[in-house]
Protein backbone atom coordinates (compact mmCIF):
# COMPACT_ATOMS: atom_id res chain seq x y z
CA UNK A 1 0.00 0.00 0.00
CA UNK A 2 2.88 2.39 0.76
CA UNK A 3 4.25 1.80 -2.75
CA UNK A 4 0.85 2.63 -4.19
CA UNK A 5 0.59 5.87 -2.18
CA UNK A 6 4.12 6.88 -3.19
CA UNK A 7 3.34 6.15 -6.84
CA UNK A 8 0.11 8.16 -6.70
CA UNK A 9 1.81 11.09 -4.99
CA UNK A 10 4.68 11.04 -7.46
CA UNK A 11 2.41 10.83 -10.49
CA UNK A 12 0.17 13.67 -9.32
CA UNK A 13 3.14 15.93 -8.61
CA UNK A 14 4.85 14.99 -11.87
CA UNK A 15 1.71 15.75 -13.83
CA UNK A 16 1.98 19.35 -12.65
CA UNK A 17 5.78 19.57 -13.05
CA UNK A 18 5.76 21.54 -16.34
CA UNK A 19 3.90 24.35 -14.59
CA UNK A 20 6.55 24.61 -11.89
CA UNK A 21 9.56 26.83 -12.36
CA UNK A 22 12.70 27.62 -10.42
CA UNK A 23 14.25 25.68 -7.59
CA UNK A 24 12.46 24.51 -4.48
CA UNK A 25 13.09 26.65 -1.43
CA UNK A 26 10.61 24.97 0.90
CA UNK A 27 11.22 22.56 3.74
CA UNK A 28 10.98 18.81 3.21
CA UNK A 29 11.44 17.86 6.86
CA UNK A 30 12.36 19.28 10.21
CA UNK A 31 13.30 15.85 11.57
CA UNK A 32 16.85 15.38 12.86
CA UNK A 33 19.26 13.63 10.50
CA UNK A 34 19.34 10.62 12.83
CA UNK A 35 15.79 9.88 11.62
CA UNK A 36 16.63 10.17 7.91
CA UNK A 37 16.93 7.16 5.64
CA UNK A 38 20.12 6.82 3.64
CA UNK A 39 20.35 8.28 0.14
CA UNK A 40 20.66 4.70 -1.15
CA UNK A 41 17.40 3.70 0.59
CA UNK A 42 15.60 6.74 -0.83
CA UNK A 43 16.96 5.93 -4.29
CA UNK A 44 15.65 2.36 -3.99
CA UNK A 45 12.15 3.60 -3.04
CA UNK A 46 12.04 5.94 -6.03
CA UNK A 47 13.23 3.15 -8.33
CA UNK A 48 10.43 0.88 -7.00
CA UNK A 49 7.82 3.17 -8.54
CA UNK A 50 9.49 3.19 -11.94
CA UNK A 51 12.01 6.03 -12.03
CA UNK A 52 15.62 5.64 -13.12
CA UNK A 53 17.67 7.67 -10.65
CA UNK A 54 20.66 9.45 -12.19
CA UNK A 55 21.82 11.22 -9.02
CA UNK A 56 20.60 11.84 -5.48
CA UNK A 57 22.03 14.27 -2.94
CA UNK A 58 21.15 16.39 0.07
CA UNK A 59 20.10 19.93 -0.87
CA UNK A 60 22.17 22.94 0.13
CA UNK A 61 19.51 23.93 2.64
CA UNK A 62 20.01 20.50 4.18
CA UNK A 63 16.40 19.45 4.66
CA UNK A 64 15.60 17.57 1.43
CA UNK A 65 17.01 14.89 -0.81
CA UNK A 66 17.25 16.14 -4.39
CA UNK A 67 16.97 13.40 -7.01
CA UNK A 68 17.52 13.67 -10.74
CA UNK A 69 15.35 11.01 -12.34
CA UNK A 70 13.97 9.81 -15.65
CA UNK A 71 10.54 8.23 -16.05
CA UNK A 72 9.72 5.25 -18.29
CA UNK A 73 9.13 7.50 -21.30
CA UNK A 74 12.53 9.20 -20.88
CA UNK A 75 11.24 12.47 -19.43
CA UNK A 76 13.67 14.01 -16.94
CA UNK A 77 12.57 15.40 -13.58
CA UNK A 78 14.16 16.90 -10.52
CA UNK A 79 12.45 15.58 -7.38
CA UNK A 80 12.71 16.99 -3.89
CA UNK A 81 12.09 14.26 -1.33
CA UNK A 82 11.32 14.11 2.37
CA UNK A 83 14.45 12.30 3.60
CA UNK A 84 12.53 10.47 6.33
CA UNK A 85 10.05 8.82 3.93
CA UNK A 86 11.28 9.44 0.36
CA UNK A 87 7.88 10.95 -0.43
CA UNK A 88 7.96 13.53 -3.21
CA UNK A 89 7.49 17.04 -1.79
CA UNK A 90 8.14 18.98 -5.00
CA UNK A 91 8.97 18.16 -8.62
CA UNK A 92 10.20 20.19 -11.56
Amino acid sequence: MNKMLLALAASSILASAPALAGSYSGTCTSAPKAQWMTEAAAQAKIAEVGFAVKKIKTTRAGNCFEAYVTDKSGTKFELFLDPTTANVVHAQ
